[in-house]
């Protein structure tokens, strides 16, 4: 447990930063109120039982490529989740791993910003090397 004292949160605040800086289309981000809210968020949490939430990134793709605009999408997004879970749960046992697997990549392949990875090529090679490195391990 000692380890994933500090990993958890961390790994969970840095997806939730890359998630906004992803869908943020050149607005600012105001970085400490994002953090503010996750910890209050997992605050609230605590007393619950619950997991430590964050951004879901296959579900931000999803919702960014289908023109959520507000956080409505995420409550719309929470109730479909809520509801699938009780009435689909029997059916979801034969669905394939491979077929929910395309289903988050393809909608995360959005994300991928290839402009950057130009970038990163024509800049040092030692950021390279830990792209592809990173890339190749995932």
């Amino acid at each position: 447990m000692g380890s994933g004292i500090i990993v958890i949160p961390l790994i969970s605040l840095l997806e939730n930063i890359s998630l906004c800086r992803t869908f943020a289309e050149g607005k600012p981000i105001d970085t400490d109120q994002e953090l503010l809210g996750i910890g209050m968020a997992n605050l609230g949490n605590s007393f619950f039982h619950g997991f430590t939430g964050a951004g879901a990134i296959a579900r931000g793709a999803l919702n960014y490529s289908s023109g959520v605009r507000t956080p409505l999408g995420g409550l719309y997004t929470g109730l479909t989740v809520m509801a699938a879970l009780v009435f689909l749960t029997p059916y979801f046992y034969y669905i394939p791993k491979t077929a929910l697997a395309a289903v988050i990549i393809s909608a995360s392949f959005m994300m991928v910003d290839v402009k950057m990875i130009k970038h990163v090529y024509k800049s040092k090679k030692k950021d390279l090397v830990l792209m592809l490195i990173t890339f190749f391990a995932c």
